[in-house]
């Protein structure tokens, strides 16, 4: 699995906030980063032999997915997942 960063899922919220997103929206990202980031923990180079990593490496692809068609949908929420520095 590639190397993806964890979402700052607590930042993003706040970042929500000041937004127009409808909120069933906002509460959907946010559980698709949520798991993400578990996904990608349960998906560690170390655990690739481990029986359910192909349904797992499947689930993550689907939210993935799922990430990108709500990014496409409301171009502001890819904005709010990336760090500001």
């Amino acid at each position: 699995m590639n190397q993806t960063p964890f979402y700052d899922v607590e930042l993003i919220r706040a970042r929500l906030g000041l937004t127009a997103v409808p909120a069933a929206v906002a509460m959907e990202y946010l559980q698709v980063l949520t798991n993400l980031n578990a996904l990608e923990t349960l998906l560690t180079p170390c655990a690739f032999d481990e029986p359910g990593q192909d349904a797992l490496a499947k689930l993550c692809r689907e939210h993935h997915e799922r990430r990108a068609e709500l990014e496409a949908a409301y171009p502001v929420l890819s904005a709010l997942s990336r760090p500001h520095h």
